[in-house]
């Protein structure tokens, strides 16, 4: 019997081996009228692009009409053993969320209690992906899935709290591009539940970060930087002790 998918994959494979037979398009976008603002842009989009293959990801393959199954079936499965590496807190999470986080109080007041914050900290939940050396509970993120499934059916307000601490505040950012002295210094605090907040909305810059007019000097002895501009929002910026604040730098500087 055909499965839905063998269709689609068919396509998708004479489309590849067609393809893979022409000569690479040459491009066909002018930047000589561009600003300069305007070409960051277009090399920004440019160097964001799926480095896999010339198929593109099945994301951008969808604006062609082109489902490319086999970048997302057979959906990849959780092991046993990390499975159960996640149970223990897991179990903690949900017992915690069912006895002491009230999501109407929440809503009613419009803020979250410190014992909350003082408590997901203690079972950990500020340190999900943290490695256990810089004092986290170094689950995968499979588990850390898991997690913010079961938090976001509890209260979107402690979800939202959680997940942008460790997903675009400072503990990823430096597990995939910080220096060990930087992972030293801060992934004990975050895990350990110093909030941590992400700032890059300007008033004409969001999903568009080449538009970003904040700027980052660094002083005339290299040990600092210097920001000047304006965030119009900043992600648990009222309770954040860190922040990771996206801002431009001179040309070349990094």
């Amino acid at each position: 019997m055909k499965t839905p998918l063998e269709a689609p994959e068919k396509q998708i494979a004479e489309e590849t081996s067609a393809k893979s037979q022409k000569p690479a398009a040459a491009s066909v976008i002018d930047t000589s009228r561009m600003s300069k603002g305007q070409r960051e842009a277009l090399e920004l989009a440019e160097a964001s692009r799926d480095p896999l293959d010339d198929r593109g990801s099945f994301a951008s393959n969808l604006f062609i009409g082109r489902y490319d199954f086999g970048r997302i079936h057979p959906f990849p499965e959780q092991s046993a053993n990390d499975r159960a590496a996640g149970e223990p807190f897991l179990q903690k999470l949900e017992a915690y969320l069912r006895e002491h986080v009230d999501p109407d109080e929440i809503d009613r007041t419009g803020e979250i209690p410190p014992e909350n914050f003082a408590g997901l900290a203690e079972i950990g939940a500020f340190g999900i992906k943290v490695p256990k050396q810089y004092g986290g509970l170094g689950l995968s993120q499979f588990n850390y899935g898991r997690a913010a499934v079961l938090l976001g059916s509890w209260d979107g307000n402690v979800a939202a709290l959680v997940s942008a601490h460790q997903s675009i505040g400072v503990a990823q950012p430096l597990l995939l591009f910080g220096t060990e002295e930087q992972k030293r210094k801060y992934l004990p605090r975050v895990a350990g539940g110093e909030i941590s907040a992400f700032a890059l909305t300007e008033t004409h810059a969001g999903s568009d970060p080449a538009t970003m007019s904040l700027r980052a000097e660094p002083t005339s002895d290299g040990s600092e930087f210097i920001l000047n501009g304006e965030k119009l929002w900043c992600t648990n910026g009222v309770k954040a002790g860190v922040l990771v604040v996206m801002a431009r730098t001179p040309a070349k500087m990094v």
